[in-house]
């Protein structure tokens, strides 16, 4: 395996010199190791192309007629005051159908590499599409040459646009018409002040149209130019809402309190948006860990219980206070979120891990329970990300989790529980879900109050239970079994194969590995009579009308008869035509 690792990372290495010092022990490296680490790779590289790409601008538009009408905008600007790489290099042109001119030009000039530009949003020759806008985008391929210079612009994107405005003439729809406009007119339309700064591609010069931006940005501020303009843009687009709360998550920035009564007065506009578009809003939070803040915000702004009423459904259901001292479900999932790990499994399963405790609360004398909320939690988990529209494989590893996250603190808390208690828990959960696992129940644990991280004792008993590892399959195969016992696939297959793995434990429990010939004998001497009386003669059962009805049937004096019912239907369902079901019925004797 090491070696077929090595030749993976050498044909890297010529192909794209991916492995660099950040590995010390190359010995150590996995395939996903390589691949995450080429990912990362590329997403540098794809900032820095187009960093190259504004510097190629920069001597190429000026000996143009494009010169003094091509701006960068927006992110792009704003995390680059920020000293922070970013990928999304948006450019407006103020010129009507420039964006089309601009990105013929650039495939004209560098044909071989560059790709045929496009336009977004429908195909440009469809004269009945509606959806087309004037925004083209146009990918470098590979790096350039200009005027002697060479810039490394491969893999950089751009999308390019008219100057414009916009307007949407349904207010039950986010689709929106736009029309050609100025550059002033196309920079008010943005969401907030913070993405509003320009940079000319000609001369260079950063420009701050709003008179604030720059402020804003260094001050952490988001607000836009006046509070009637962001109503209209939060009417217009209630997405914003939630790209406000994003922003927010991320950059820690300030909302004053003006903006937060705008976003609550429009929140009931959000239903217009669709599922998919406030679960990438979600999902972006997610990655940089701050769920749990996005959760707050939507609360107060009253987004929580329309896009997340199962965990406004939380607020109030107390708990036992000797066991939670934190305070209701939903101050308790707020708590574990602040510890869950920064992806969009791990911030997900940290905030329904408790879903199903509304539905399953009980008081019983001093107490309160929530006997079987992880399993019910597990179904209503799966019903909400479904609705979200999270991927299938996402639903279901969220789903597992929130069912099995008792289960790592009741092991561990079972005064009886041992090596083979915690192989058969390592055999259960498997690899690809473990780590997730254990995440969450530290999170869970440490979302406690008192808190308890017994998680580092935890991980010390699962090494100890792998002493003796557990192998992917079983020490004899299917066909192995059926050879030694000499029988059919069926059910049986199965039960030797448990019955292997509870053995195998048991010798762990010893220091010993299980081999073949061991394993041979204890099945035989197990299952060996088994088999014998599943293989005997179905004459000998000793039922004896089963066995009256087996002699006639072997005997050939019973046979299959038509009843001739009166079934009007004429198709295939029925073996008779369509007249009627098949009886067994007693051959006739001799009259």
């Amino acid at each position: 395996m090491l070696n077929r690792i090595r030749k993976i990372g050498n044909a890297l290495d010529k192909a794209g010199n991916i492995i660099q010092a950040d590995f010390v022990d190359k010995n150590m490296i996995t395939l996903a190791h390589l691949m995450r680490y080429k990912m990362t790779k590329m997403k540098k590289e794809g900032s820095f192309a187009e960093e190259e790409i504004q510097k190629l601008f920069l001597v190429l538009l000026p000996k143009t007629d494009f010169a003094g009408k091509v701006f960068s905008v927006g992110g792009y600007e704003r995390d680059k005051l920020l000293g922070t790489p970013s990928k999304d290099l948006d450019i407006v042109i103020e010129e009507d159908g420039g964006a089309k001119r601009l990105a013929e030009f650039l495939h004209n000039e560098f044909p071989e590499q560059t790709t045929a530009p496009w336009q977004q949003g429908g195909s440009p020759d469809d004269k009945k599409e509606k959806k087309t806008y004037p925004i083209w985008g146009i990918s470098f391929k590979e790096d350039v040459e200009y005027d002697g210079v060479k810039y490394k612009t491969s893999g950089g994107d751009l999308d390019i646009a008219d100057t414009q405005s916009e307007y949407f003439p349904d207010s039950e729809s986010r689709q929106r018409e736009t029309k050609y406009d100025t550059l002033e007119a196309d920079n008010e339309r943005r969401d907030f002040t913070v993405n509003m700064l320009l940079r000319d591609l000609t001369s260079g010069e950063l420009k701050d149209l709003t008179g604030t931006s720059k402020q804003d940005i260094e001050k952490g501020i988001l607000r836009h130019k006046s509070i009637d303009m962001l109503r209209r843009s939060f009417e217009e687009d209630p997405l914003r809402i939630m790209r406000l709360i994003r922003f927010q998550c991320k950059y820690d920035w300030e909302i004053p309190l003006s903006v937060l009564r705008v976003a609550k007065e429009m929140a009931p506009r959000m239903e217009i948006i669709s599922w998919e578009r406030i679960t990438g809003e979600l999902e972006k939070v997610a990655k940089v860990g701050k769920l749990k803040r996005a959760v707050r915000l939507m609360r107060a702004i009253g987004l929580l219980e329309y896009i997340l009423p199962e965990i406004y459904a939380m607020i109030g259901i107390n708990h036992d206070k000797r066991t939670h001292e934190e305070g209701d479900v939903y101050k308790h999932t707020l708590q574990v979120l602040s510890h869950a790990p920064p992806t969009i499994i791990g911030q997900f399963s940290a905030l329904l891990h408790d879903v199903g405790k509304p539905t399953t609360q009980e008081f019983v004398k001093d107490k309160i329970t929530f006997y079987g909320h992880d399993k019910v939690g597990g179904e209503i988990a799966e019903a909400v990300l479904r609705r979200l529209k999270f991927e299938k494989d996402d639903i279901k590893l969220v789903r597992r989790l929130v069912e099995e996250h008792m289960n790592i603190p009741n092991l561990f808390g079972n005064d009886e529980a041992n090596i083979k208690s915690y192989r058969k828990f390592i055999r259960r959960v498997g690899d690809t879900m473990m780590d997730s696992l254990i995440d969450l129940a530290r999170a869970d644990s440490l979302g406690t109050l008192p808190p308890k991280d017994y998680i580092p004792e935890f991980r010390k008993k699962l090494e100890d239970a792998m002493e003796v590892p557990i192998e992917d399959k079983s020490i004899l195969d299917g066909n192995e079994i059926k050879q030694l016992l000499n029988i059919k696939p069926g059910p049986i297959i199965g039960k030797v194969m448990k019955f292997l793995d509870d053995l195998s434990d048991k010798k762990a429990e010893e220091g010993v590995i299980l081999d073949k010939e061991d394993a041979r004998q204890a099945i035989l001497e197990e299952f060996g009579k088994t088999q014998e009386a599943d293989d005997s003669s179905m004459s000998d059962i000793k039922d004896p009308e089963f066995s009256d009805f087996i002699s006639k049937l072997e005997k050939g004096e019973l046979q299959f008869v038509n009843t001739y019912s009166d079934n009007p239907r004429k198709d295939n369902h029925y073996p008779t035509g369509g007249r009627g079901p098949m009886m067994l019925n007693e051959v006739p004797g001799p009259q």
